[in-house]
């Protein structure tokens, strides 16, 4: 279980330890928001910050909050177990269970000084539930820094206990079942364990890909931030089009938003139609390809527009809405706030975007569906008679180059010559 990469607070003593111990309690608040809205971990944060009427923070102190929330999400099916494994009496709830979390991921995915973990949670404890409380968390936490290489060193076998195997992937009951089932314990066990570290920022300038190890810094060279996969299922969608000798396809981007897909496309020539059906979403897109030069090789329309006219497209790209299993590494709050229903529900999305993929298409056209899913419902769409699978990829976290989690399936209608193509 390596280190979190990057992570602010370990031990580099930027802050003194009153500051990081309201850090830690904002830190604690924004757990509490993430999971109480059930929606993203950087609206959370924004929602608690803006309350700190005066405060001003500086980018070191919504880093530090940031990567010890984004850490307690990804292994918080650990975190609970460790906590629980020393809690023989009486589990704890809510604010003391989020602060045991805070100071056992630290413990165990940072080089923090273990007395300085212990510190701040015991002080924001007591400050703000008592002496009974911090007494409480102090035995735990000394207890966990007590056996901190043990826990760090932790491994699971498909012989383990069901809880320590589903406590050691840190993630919900439904998705390990459904990810043991369709793809074997050894898969799910690397999957999981690849998405607990923090991803790589990979940008792109031109044909240049370079890693952001540090964020930032103001003086890259024009480009765009898109996950290693996603930039490798444009090279091969690149290559599918010059494999069909198309000259000037006529191109839909149908789920375009924020425009990563686009933005390749159009950087290799070609002219590409983007839509989204989340306007604002939709208005990155035009951002991006104005700031980029690229505005004369995309063009945008409204969802509407597209949806109900006749038009046909020789490549239409379905980056279908899906469940983001692939992603949890990004965006970890994903594991806790999805669950199978909403895979169902975004199933029959994704059959109705196929459908008027098929009724949209050119003759000798193509279909390229993709999802950030690792789920066989959403990757293996039910398809009509009339649609046929030419082709399949797939990046996973766990294997390199180790970008997110993308399925791809290229679909041809003209594989079934005799049927009605609508």
């Amino acid at each position: 279980m390596p280190p979190a990469k990057n992570s602010p607070g370990s031990g580099s003593g930027q802050k003194n330890a009153q500051s990081l111990v309201r850090l830690r309690e904002l830190a604690v608040e924004v757990l509490a928001q993430a999971g109480n809205s059930k929606g993203p971990l950087e609206e959370a944060m924004t929602t608690v910050l803006s309350r700190e009427s005066g405060a001003t923070f500086q980018e070191f102190d919504r880093s530090w909050i940031f990567e010890l929330c984004s850490g307690v999400l990804r292994y918080r099916g650990r975190l609970d177990f460790i906590i629980d494994t020393y809690s023989l009496k009486k589990k704890p709830t809510g604010e003391i269970r989020r602060f045991l979390q805070s100071g056992v991921f630290q413990l165990l995915a940072q080089d923090t000084p273990a007395a300085l973990v212990v510190s701040e949670c015991v002080q924001a404890i007591r400050q703000l539930d008592g002496d009974a409380p911090s007494k409480f968390a102090n035995a735990i936490l000394r207890k966990v820094a007590d056996t901190r290489d043990q826990w760090q060193n932790w491994k699971v076998t498909e012989q383990s206990p069901f809880e320590e195997q589903l406590a050691w992937c840190s993630l919900p009951e439904w998705l390990f079942k459904k990810l043991r089932k369709e793809r074997g314990s050894a898969w799910t066990f690397a999957f999981s364990e690849a998405v607990l570290n923090r991803p790589n920022l990979w940008y792109r300038s031109g044909d240049e890909v370079t890693i952001l190890h540090d964020g930032f810094r103001g003086d890259e060279p024009a480009g765009y931030v898109q996950d290693i996969s996603n930039q490798l299922l444009v090279k091969e969608v690149i290559a599918t089009i010059e494999s069909r000798g198309w000259k000037s396809p006529r191109i839909l981007d149908l789920c375009s938003a924020p425009g990563g897909k686009t933005l390749g496309l159009a950087s290799a020539g070609y002219v590409v139609i983007a839509t989204d059906i989340d306007d604002d979403r939709l208005s990155r897109v035009r951002e991006n390809a104005d700031r980029l030069g690229l505005s004369a090789k995309i063009e945008i329309l409204p969802h509407a527009r597209i949806w109900d006219s006749s038009q046909t497209y020789d490549l239409i790209w379905i980056d279908a809405p899906c469940s983001s299993t692939g992603i949890i590494r990004k965006h970890p709050e994903i594991k806790w706030n999805r669950g199978w229903h909403d895979v169902e529900r975004l199933a029959l999305q994704q059959e109705e975007l196929l459908h008027w993929a098929k009724a949209h298409l050119a003759p000798g056209g193509l279909i390229l569906y993709s999802t950030c899913s690792m789920l066989k419902l959403e990757n293996e769409p039910k398809l009509d008679a009339g649609l046929g699978v030419k082709k399949r990829a797939e990046w996973v976290p766990q294997s390199e180059p180790k970008g997110d989690g993308i399925h791809a399936v290229w679909i041809e209608p003209s594989d079934f010559p005799d049927q009605d193509q609508d």
